[in-house]
């Protein structure tokens, strides 16, 4: 079966700093993520602009799911939504198709 990606693009809340946001991720990922059914690994980046960028790995879009419909109104991560401009937020899902390691080559 293969992965179900996510790409989530966001922006910080006016005053927001990156640093009080780099924060209150790592207490939402240890806190909730890591421990959600389906759950592989998720990156968190961010560029000159403000930008912040995540790309999440799930076993299915079914685990993926499920994630969002906990996510919202979940304690755990009540404080990283405080941070974030809601109207910026998009989230995009994709099926992996082909995946490549330096050991591939």
């Amino acid at each position: 079966m293969a992965d179900t990606v996510e790409i989530v693009t966001m922006r910080l809340k006016e005053g927001v700093d990156l640093d009080t946001f780099k924060a209150e991720n790592a207490k939402m990922e240890h806190a909730f993520l890591g421990h959600l059914h389906g759950f592989k690994n998720r990156s968190t980046s961010a560029n000159a602009d403000g930008q912040i960028v995540v790309v999440l790995h799930w076993e299915s879009a079914a685990d993926a799911q499920s994630s969002m419909d906990k996510f919202v109104g979940n304690p755990d991560t009540s404080p990283f939504l405080d941070l974030i401009d809601m109207d910026t937020f998009v989230m995009t899902r994709y099926e992996e198709f082909d995946t490549m390691t330096l050991e591939d080559v």
